[in-house]
């Protein structure tokens, strides 16, 4: 089986995956092949996107280096959202805590298998520019019938990571409208080089208070909701299979769920080059990796490498 797809590009890169090497293969960077070359295997031939090949425009590539954050449509089948519905669902019934659903990767089968084998590694490789990419992190959130908005925020200063990027692949498991709770960015912001306060919060995602002891570490969290004029807000309409991908340090949030609908999302964080470990980071308990310590690079068993260019 001829395993490559050639284009008029001088980037190429080997794909691996989990315990396998695959052929070098080339693409350039808006090219993704099946489900990043895994349709080689079995383990997701039931997963076949539509045509076989999802093109990234260079438009989105541009815009997401503009703005931060893109949208890209019908990215994965019915057959991924079906499976990781089920996957969300159960990981809702562990937790109440709007952000405590994370790390599902290590303990649920369809959702590692998405983290590490599917085309949202090839996408976050593409938009990190990057040869080599680990997972950080898998999170599910959810948006009930009557939850409050998600506060502003950047989400790199609750990660215990530096200097390198960092992007969310974030998948739309329930059809979102504008009414439903979608996400929102500040277009550029993530260009600003500011570190945001983080801050605790209650079960349903709104505010309870900042971390103690880190006023000093972050700049103050502006009321940006009182400065929405001042800035171009980025907010889509969003289908099941629809991704958005953003920057980490982009300053973000989401509208709160007037609609009669649950609204379901996955994200995966993922890292590219130059990412090592921050111990002063590990404000986010859940997701700080004890074996590792400061300027290290993330390489272990909890921030795999999943796709490395040889």
């Amino acid at each position: 089986m001829d395993t490559s797809l050639k284009v008029n590009n001088d980037w190429s890169i080997p794909v691996w995956h989990g315990d396998a090497i695959f052929p070098r293969t080339e693409f350039p960077f808006h090219a993704v092949w099946g489900y990043t070359l895994l349709m080689l295997t079995n383990t997701v031939e039931k997963h076949k996107p539509p045509g076989d090949l999802y093109v990234v425009q260079q438009v989105d590539l541009d815009a997401y280096k503009e703005d931060g954050a893109v949208l890209l449509n019908s990215v994965f089948d019915e057959s991924w959202i079906a499976e990781l519905r089920q996957s969300a669902d159960r990981a809702l019934n562990q937790s109440e805590n709007y952000f405590h659903r994370q790390r599902v990767w290590e303990n649920d089968k369809t959702c590692r298998e998405y983290c590490l084998n599917s085309a949202a590694v090839s996408l976050a490789a593409a938009f990190l520019e990057s040869a080599k990419v680990n997972l950080l992190y898998d999170q599910v959130f959810s948006k009930s019938v009557g939850d409050p908005a998600t506060p502003w925020h950047n989400d790199l200063p609750y990660w215990p990571v530096r200097n390198g990027s960092a992007l969310t692949v974030w998948l739309a498991l329930d059809p979102i409208n504008f009414d439903s709770g979608p996400l929102e960015f500040i277009a550029g912001s993530h260009s600003w080089d500011k570190l945001y306060q983080p801050f605790t919060t209650v079960s349903d995602g709104s505010v309870e208070r900042p971390y103690k002891g880190t006023e000093d570490a972050f700049e103050p969290l502006p009321n940006f909701d009182a400065e929405r004029d001042q800035h171009r807000i980025l907010c889509w309409e969003m289908e099941p299979g629809d991704v958005l991908i953003f920057d980490s340090m982009i300053v973000h949030g989401a509208r709160a769920n007037s609609s009669p609908a649950v609204r379901r999302g996955y994200a995966v964080r993922y890292t590219g080059d130059g990412m090592t470990y921050y111990s002063a980071g590990e404000i986010n308990k859940i997701i700080t990796n004890p074996h590792l310590q400061d300027g290290q690079v993330l390489d272990s068993d909890q921030y795999p490498v999943i796709h490395l260019a040889i």
